[in-house]
């Protein structure tokens, strides 16, 4: 069973898909006029397009309903190219996680300030704050090599989703190789970034066996053959920094969640004061699981089935059920994140 919104559907192996109130055959409409209807894909361009036009959101409902409609006996290059919206739909949204992970560290540190100002001089005051304050600093300048590879890592799946084409050219090509490049050269001051305590190259998973098909294109199999390891090895890099970033953030939440409980649900509560009217929502958003942890841990799964995603695209083995239980992992870290960054404050505790 899949749910999407208010869908719930089926999937059986080699029967295509059932679901409420869908018909089979292609003509349920999608929740979007910008969507042409199932019905109309019948070309091998049609499920790539779609899938532009509609980015991530209608992803999974197109890979669905064309499978029922039988169109999404895909080409292995449009499952690529799947693959590669995929990406895209994760990288477009990784660097506000990274901007709210940041903010829960110095969130730490603040409240640690502020608990401790009372019991410093004011040259100790201004001597903690400063070391602090360059702690911070060193962190920030970390997430924005981090945002950089993200950002190279959109730019190289934007290029493969191209090469996945019959008419791409051969300047993408050469676009490919050079974000490959320039991976290449950021990604040992990844690996010797330290967040959560542990270098990020330490943990990095070994590299797995990566085949390349026998692709129509010529352009995309070399592609493939030429870089396909290199871009394994980038994937498992952001992994392991989203794990990094994730268990760090974690315990950054922690942190806060803890002195917040502390001092707004405890202490009144326990002291003979009177309690405040809000003490009850206090203690209720001091036991739910913050937002920011919650797409951390889904950008941790979704990166790493992009990563199984790609061995198995370039090997020819990515099929229907699993690109869309890849489109199910980034979909929920899409819409955690967009949850987080239109929530803003109430994601802090």
């Amino acid at each position: 069973m899949v749910q999407t919104g208010n869908m719930v559907y089926r999937i059986d192996r080699g029967h295509g898909l059932h679901g409420k109130g869908y018909r089979q055959g292609g003509n349920r409409t999608l929740p979007t006029p910008s969507c042409p209807p199932p019905a109309q894909a019948s070309t091998r361009r049609s499920l790539t397009d779609a899938l532009a036009a509609c980015r991530i959101r209608f992803l999974l409902p197109w890979l669905l309903a064309l499978s029922a409609a039988g169109c999404a006996g895909a080409g292995d290059a449009d499952r690529l190219e799947a693959f590669a919206e995929a990406g895209i739909a994760y990288a477009d949204k990784a660097p506000a996680l990274m901007d709210q992970s940041f903010e829960a560290a110095v969130a730490v540190d603040s409240g640690a300030l502020l608990e401790e100002r009372s019991r410093l001089s004011e040259p100790q005051r201004r001597e903690t704050l400063e070391k602090l304050d360059e702690v911070m600093e060193k962190r920030r300048a970390q997430y924005a090599v981090a945002k950089r590879h993200n950002d190279l890592l959109k730019s190289y799946f934007e290029a493969l989703k191209r090469l996945s084409r019959p008419d791409a050219g051969k300047g993408v090509g050469a676009a490919a190789k050079k974000l490959a490049a320039e991976l290449g050269k950021l990604s040992p001051t990844l690996k010797k970034l330290k967040i959560g305590g542990s270098p990020v190259g330490s943990l990095v998973e070994p590299a797995v066996e990566l085949a390349v098909g026998s692709f129509r294109s010529s352009s995309l199999r070399g592609e493939l053959e030429a870089r396909g390891v290199v871009i394994e090895r980038e994937l498992a890099l952001q992994q392991a920094l989203v794990a990094a970033m994730a268990r760090q953030l974690r315990a950054d939440r922690a942190e806060s969640l803890s002195r917040y409980r502390r001092n707004q649900v405890v202490e009144p509560y326990v002291g003979a004061g009177r309690l405040p009217g809000t003490w009850a929502s206090r203690r209720l958003r001091s036991l739910r699981e913050a937002v920011d942890v919650e797409a951390a841990q889904a950008a941790e799964k979704a990166v790493r089935s992009l990563r199984a995603a790609y061995v198995a695209a370039a090997a020819k083995r990515l099929d229907d059920l699993r690109t869309v239980e890849l489109t199910i992992d980034v979909q929920r870290f899409v819409d955690l994140v967009s949850r987080l960054t239109g929530e803003g404050s109430r994601a802090d505790p």
